[in-house]
């Protein structure tokens, strides 16, 4: 099942990629450079636009290692099930990823990103990821566009996404029979059932689509750094800067990482 579900998700996201690069190249840029609004710098540098912002990755960094940790332990060989006297703490974990994972912003705000990308909405700034109503921001703004626009990627998030059974958890509404093999849930929408296996398969494909996702922008990222020169024509960010997009590959204490640069371009009435 599993190799089933990453060959299925590494396609949709590499079809997404090809399609946004060839489409709204600036974008695409935007997209894997990771740029973003911090307003406070707009006083000292004319802009509040930055790329290659980090702070989001930091703080989604402690969940991101912990979830690898659990796959690469439990998940390196098919076949893996909630069994024997480890079962449920087993499965109680993913339910805690599975809930942890739905509530990331920076998982949330990339999904969003992207299909606001294919769906010619352009690049995002700074989008807006509401605390509560997850729900509709999901389905409103990432899977039902991307499904109408026929992406894989939105049905491969249908399969993912399931706000009953990440509110039962997040909120103790859920019961455990191990002898059935099910987990019941009673939250607002009502009572339901999910075998094990129903929810196995929801957890594998919100994990290897956060992670795949991830790779995927990170090879792409420098990919475009090791082109060290301009990569984009200039543009104007939202608050009507002229910029271009820099990128090369740095090397800091012993190592070489990818940087992206937003470089103001001068107007013509500019001295």
């Amino acid at each position: 099942m599993i190799k089933e579900i990453i060959e299925e998700i590494l396609q949709a996201i590499e079809d997404s990629f090809v399609t946004i690069a060839k489409d709204d190249y600036i974008s695409y840029i935007l997209y894997i450079g990771r740029a973003d609004v911090i307003p406070e710098l707009k006083a000292h540098f004319g802009t509040s636009c930055v790329i290659d912002y980090q702070l989001d990755r930091y703080y989604d960094e402690t969940r991101e290692l912990f979830y690898l940790h659990y796959l690469n332990r439990n998940y390196s060989k098919e076949g893996f099930k909630y069994d024997g006297e480890a079962g449920i703490d087993d499965l109680s974990i993913e339910m805690m990823i599975y809930c942890h994972l739905w509530d990331s912003s920076y998982f949330l705000k990339s999904l969003y990103r992207l299909s606001c990308i294919l769906c010619n909405e352009g690049y995002q700034w700074n989008p807006n990821i509401p605390e509560n109503g997850k729900y509709m921001f999901v389905k409103n703004k990432i899977i039902t566009p991307l499904q109408k626009k026929n992406f894989s990627l939105g049905n491969i998030v249908s399969k993912a996404f399931d706000s009953n059974i990440r509110n039962a958890f997040a909120h103790s509404l859920y019961n455990v029979d191990i002898k059935s093999r099910k987990i019941y849930t009673r939250t607002k929408l009502g009572n339901k059932t999910y075998t094990f296996d129903e929810f196995q398969r929801l957890f594998l494909y919100s994990v290897i689509l956060m992670n795949r996702l991830q790779n995927y922008l990170e090879k792409n990222h420098i990919e475009a750094a090791k082109m060290n020169t301009a990569i984009t024509e200039s543009f104007f960010t939202p608050d009507r800067v002229k910029v271009q997009v820099y990128a090369k590959m740095v090397d800091r204490a012993g190592q070489t990482y990818p940087e992206f640069r937003l470089v103001k371009i001068k107007e013509d009435n500019e001295m």
